[in-house]
C-alpha cells in the first residue's frame, strides 16, 4: 500500500517524473532479467540440462483443456501491460508512426527474454520447485549468487514498483476518456487537473485506491484468472467495433457506429483474418473459463452488471429532478475542495 502511495504523489506532481520512474524501473528489471538469463547460459554450458527435459519439464501436467486455458490465463496475466501505451496515445510524439513502432519491437523482445528466462530457471530448479516457490527469482539468486542474493531481491521489488506505476500511469488516462465522453458522475472522477500541479490528480487517486483493493486480495492466482477473463472478455467486446471502423468501408452501420462510440473513423486497418481470429480465440477462453470456474465468473458479470442501473441513472435519465442535480452538484463541490482540482477544459 505504501508504495501505491508513493507513486500516486510522483504521477500526480509531473508526467515526465511518471515516465522517467517507469524507464528507471524498467530498465532494473531487465537487468535482473539479464542477469538471470546469463546465469542461465552458464548453466547450460555445465551441461544442467535434466531438468529441460520433455519427461522430467512436463511431469504430472494436467493436459485437459480447461488446465491449459486457465495456464494461459496465467501466462497473459505475466505479460501485462502490453497494452498500456495504447492509453497515452495523445502524449506520444508522432503515436501513428511510434505506437506501431514500439509494439513491433517490443513484443518480440519481452517474449523472447521471458522464455529464455523461464529456461534458465529450468536449468537450476525443478517443476516441483518453481511451483511450490513463493518468488522462483529469489530462490534461483539464493542458488547461484551467494552472499550477493539480496541483488534479486531488490531487483523484484523494483519491477514490481514499475509495474504498479505502469498501472496508475495509464488506468488514469481511460478513466479521463469515461468522463470526456460523459460516462462517468461528474462527483467521482469530474475534477481532473490540479491547481497547482495541473496534473490528472483525481483519476491517479481512484486507481490508486483500486490498486490498493486489489494488493489486499490475498488469493493471487484466483485474481490474475479473474482479472485474465474480464480483460479478454471486454477486448473481445471492442475488436469488432474496431474492426469495422478501420477495416469495412462498405459496412452502412459504420457511420452510426463511429457516432454512438464518439469516435473518428480509424485510419489504421488490418487483415480482417486477424480480429476474426482474434474473436474466435477470446470466445474460446471466456467459454472455458465459464466452465471451470463458473462462480468466480459469476460474480464477476455480476459486478459488472451492476454498472447498468449506474448508467441509467447518472448518464440516461436526463430529465433529472432538482434535488439530485443539487446534490450531484453539491457532492463534485465537495470533492474539488477535498481535492483541490478543477473540471478539464473540453
Amino acid at each position: 500500500c505504501v508504495p501505491s502511495v508513493l507513486l500516486t504523489a510522483v504521477n500526480c506532481y509531473s508526467v515526465k517524473a511518471a515516465t522517467r520512474v517507469q524507464d528507471a524501473f524498467a530498465a532494473a528489471k531487465l537487468l535482473a532479467l539479464a542477469l538471470i538469463i546469463i546465469l542461465g547460459f552458464v548453466q547450460l554450458a555445465k551441461g544442467d540440462v535434466e531438468n529441460l527435459t520433455p519427461e522430467k519439464s512436463f511431469e504430472g501436467t494436467h493436459q485437459g483443456v480447461g488446465n491449459i486455458v486457465l495456464a494461459l490465463y496465467s501466462g497473459l496475466f505475466a505479460y501485462g501491460g502490453w497494452n498500456y501505451l495504447n492509453f497515452v496515445t495523445e502524449e506520444m510524439i508522432n503515436p501513428y508512426r511510434n505506437l506501431p513502432l514500439a509494439i513491433i519491437i517490443s513484443l518480440p523482445v519481452v517474449t523472447l527474454v521471458y522464455v529464455l528466462t523461464n529456461l534458465a530457471y529450468f536449468t537450476t530448479l525443478s517443476t516441483e520447485q518453481m511451483l511450490t516457490s513463493e518468488a522462483v527469482a529469489v530462490d534461483f539468486g539464493n542458488y547461484h549468487l551467494g552472499i550477493m542474493s539480496w541483488i534479486i531481491p531488490v531487483f523484484v521489488g523494483l519491477s514490481c514498483f514499475g509495474s504498479v506505476n505502469g498501472s496508475l500511469f495509464t488506468s488514469s488516462r481511460g478513466q479521463e476518456i469515461g468522463y470526456s465522453c460523459c460516462h462517468s458522475p461528474t462527483w467521482m472522477v469530474g475534477a481532473t487537473v490540479h491547481h497547482f500541479l495541473l496534473s490528472e490528480e483525481k483519476y491517479v487517486n481512484i486507481s490508486r485506491i483500486n490498486i490498493i483493493y486489489m494488493k489486499l486480495h490475498e488469493k493471487e492466482h484466483q485474481k490474475a484468472n479473474f482479472r485474465a477473463t474480464f480483460r479478454v472478455f471486454f477486448s473481445q467486446l471492442g475488436c469488432p467495433a474496431w474492426s469495422v471502423l478501420g477495416n469495412s468501408p462498405s459496412f452502412p452501420g459504420k457511420p452510426l457506429l463511429a457516432h454512438l462510440l464518439s469516435c473518428s473513423l480509424l485510419p489504421a486497418q488490418v487483415n480482417i483474418c486477424l480480429p476474426i481470429f482474434f474473436i474466435l480465440a477470446c470466445l474460446f477462453l471466456i467459454a472455458v473459463s465459464f466452465w471451470m470456474t463458473p462462480v468466480e465468473c459469476g460474480i464477476g458479470f455480476a459486478i459488472i452488471l451492476s454498472g447498468i442501473p449506474i448508467y441509467y441513472f447518472g448518464v440516461w435519465w436526463q430529465n433529472k429532478p432538482k434535488w439530485i442535480l443539487q446534490a450531484i452538484f453539491s457532492a463534485t463541490v465537495l470533492c474539488q475542495k477535498l481535492m483541490e482540482v478543477v473540471p478539464q477544459e473540453s
